[in-house]
């Protein structure tokens, strides 16, 4: 593992020779002799000779009488020298061991070791920071919980402002609130290596919107399936943000962005963004202001702060940044996962106060924690993220959800969980992050609660199938099993590759006793997606089980065995085949396996149905307590006996 102390002088200027060598550089020998110029004064510390008088001397030749407030010849070839290092990195120079960086402001370079080639060695308490293992090679969809959905985050880009009308009397708008959805800004520059950039922008955009007072703005999921035409009709919008980034006719990015009312169609703002020298991050402020003013909010002076500050204060960083987030929504594979969490790191090395950075690597491994691999090597590291990134901004929202869900799965802390989430945002934050978590987050086995949290969200996202799910989930803990198939079979209507849709409908229907007909939903999944994973796997196992069929269940067990041999099957889930089987020896065995591993399955022990006939069992009472403590002791005892 190499070192991640400052780069010698001799590395340094072998990646320097490497940049003026690259495509960006090799035809611009005046941007060729300015990088030479800064790098070697940099290293020499010679801060006199990085002043714009004594660049414009040493390096353009200007003479003596040269005014910087007349000839602006060094800023312009400062932006086309920063612009060229960012084209490099950014492609040729991405794995490259060394980054030169000329942050705005300055003509002095830093150098900083590239993130993505060397493992990052535990930082300082302040700055939480891990080593990304090898990936998995399994390409799969998210299995334990149930299916993903994107989590609201905060957000970035352009300008806007051309021509408006009075938002407030013109569109939908839910309890005082205006209700925004950002359409997925399109790539139209030619280049698919531009993609991150509008996948990026889209996503920090509906993460910076959510964080306004008084605005609603839909899930990236809810936008997936919207257009123009439908967004009033079928999901309550007010206003449409759109946006495409192009190149103009001198070659130069350009973001079009355009806010219209969604009953109408009528334009109310649009405007064309030319970024400084394809620098996204200084526009950020502009697009969310205009949007602010276009929308009739008003801000106190604390929230209009914070809208018009950028995200991080480095370009280098912030393209980082955007990769990342392009990558987490490839969540399908874990090995997309740890990439994002090599791009968000290289981040937060470049900006150590990028806060949001730190929350979006909080939320990787906490997906990595409760999907894939083991949580004890990725939830105290999402913990140490999460409360970074609000040591940083304690406004961020996603980052309250991560840890109320670490709260709730990772510590089996109840209480603590609901006071994170108290806030019905930061609730509704982290019912999108995890299937089948809704019925968890209701007060002592009240699902009235959690069902009301769901309908609220489908207002505004009728054909979820995530949510639509949801509801069967709430509906099967609070043991009424009719209304769980019903909503389990409407959310499959929408989406038939649904992992929390055949998962939950297999289990509602084995605990009516239609044994064969759960099977057959149950074995469906793997025709249907090319795979089976683990937790349908043991919802076959455990049905097989509990219908006497013990030869097909032990059968399952083993191939569960096998199965985790190569990918992390989490022990709760053989546990319960070992339940179905009446062997309650190895179930006890296996529980508290997932205990010593931190299972987020275990905290529905207290609510679901399956374990009813064990909760006067000394061992599982014994198992709780360690969980949870003495003083929750009586508390899940209430929760199981309204689930049963």
């Amino acid at each position: 593992m190499e070192s991640t102390q400052t780069p010698s002088a001799e590395d340094i200027r072998a990646e320097l020779n490497r940049v003026i060598a690259s495509v960006p550089f090799a035809n611009s020998h005046r941007s060729q002799r300015f990088l030479r110029f800064v790098v070697e004064a940099s290293l020499s510390n010679a801060d006199e000779s990085l002043k714009e008088f004594a660049i414009a001397v040493d390096v353009f030749e200007r003479n003596v009488s040269y005014d910087p407030s007349i000839d602006a010849t060094v800023r312009v070839e400062a932006g086309r020298m920063r612009a060229r290092l960012r084209e490099y990195y950014a492609e040729a120079g991405r794995n490259d061991p060394i980054i030169i960086d000329v942050p705005k402001g300055g003509y002095h370079a830093n150098f900083i070791r590239n993130p993505t080639t060397f493992e990052t060695p535990a930082p300082a308490a302040q700055t939480p920071s891990t080593a990304v293992e090898a990936p998995h090679s399994w390409n799969r969809r998210p299995v334990v919980l149930g299916a993903l959905a994107v989590l609201l985050l905060i957000a970035v880009v352009g300008t806007m402002l051309l021509r408006r009308r009075n938002p407030a009397q013109a569109a939908s708008r839910a309890n005082g609130q205006i209700v925004l959805a950002v359409l997925p800004f399109s790539n139209e520059t030619g280049s698919d290596s531009n993609t991150y950039l509008t996948e990026g922008i889209t996503q920090t955009l509906i993460r910076q919107f959510s964080q306004l007072p008084r605005v609603r703005v839909l899930s990236r999921a809810a936008v997936e399936r919207m257009t123009r035409q439908n967004a009033a009709t079928q999901f309550s919008v007010g206003y449409l943000l759109t946006g495409a980034l192009v190149r103009n006719s001198d070659g130069d990015m350009v973001l079009n962005a355009e806010l219209s009312n969604a009953k109408d169609g009528s334009v109310l703002i649009s405007r064309q963004y030319i970024p400084d020298e394809a620098d996204l991050r200084p526009i950020q402020a502009d697009i969310v202001q205009d949007v602010v003013n276009g929308l009739g909010i008003q801000l106190n002076a604390k929230d209009s702060a914070g809208a018009q500050q950028p995200l991080t204060s480095s370009p280098v960083a912030f393209a980082y940044f955007l990769r990342g987030e392009m990558l987490v929504r490839k969540r399908d594979d874990p090995g997309n996962l740890h990439r994002s969490i090599e791009e968000f790191q290289a981040a937060v090395k470049l900006d150590p106060s990028f806060a949001l950075a730190y929350s979006s690597l909080a939320e990787a491994h906490l997906e990595l924690g409760v999907y894939y691999e083991l949580p004890l090597d990725h939830m105290p590291l999402a913990r140490q993220y999460a409360q970074h990134a609000l040591s940083l901004d304690p406004s961020i929202r996603q980052a309250h959800g991560i840890l109320g869900l670490i709260d709730l799965l990772y510590d089996w802390n109840l209480p603590a969980a609901q006071t994170e989430l108290a806030q019905a945002d930061t609730r509704e934050n982290a019912i999108w992050s995890l299937g089948c978590t809704a019925h968890l987050l209701a007060t002592n086995g009240r699902y009235r609660h959690a069902e009301e949290d769901l309908q609220r969200m489908l207002e505004f996202d009728p054909d979820s199938s995530m949510l639509i799910s949801e509801l069967g989930c709430v509906k099967y803990y609070a043991g009424q099993y009719d209304d769980s198939i019903r909503y389990y079979r409407q959310a499959m209507a929408v989406d038939f590759q649904s992992v929390l849709g055949y998962w939950g409908l297999g289990r509602a229907l084995t605990k009516t006793g239609r044994y064969k007909e759960a099977l057959e939903t149950l074995r469906a999944f793997k025709p249907a997606n090319g795979i089976e994973p683990p937790i349908i796997t043991a919802e076959i196992g455990y049905t097989e089980g509990v219908s006497e069929d013990k030869q097909s269940a032990e059968e399952t067990l083993r191939q569960l065995k096998e199965q985790a041999k190569k990918i992390y099957v989490d022990p709760y889930l053989i546990a319960v085949v070992y339940l179905s089987l009446g062997d309650h020896g190895r179930t006890y065995v296996w529980l508290n396996k997932a205990y010593d591993v931190r299972s987020p399955f275990l905290i529905s022990l207290a609510s679901d149905p399956k374990w009813s006939d064990e909760i006067r069992d000394p061992r599982l009472r014994a198992l709780w307590d360690r969980m949870t403590h003495q003083q929750a002791v009586d508390a899940v005892h209430e929760v199981s006996a309204n689930a049963l």
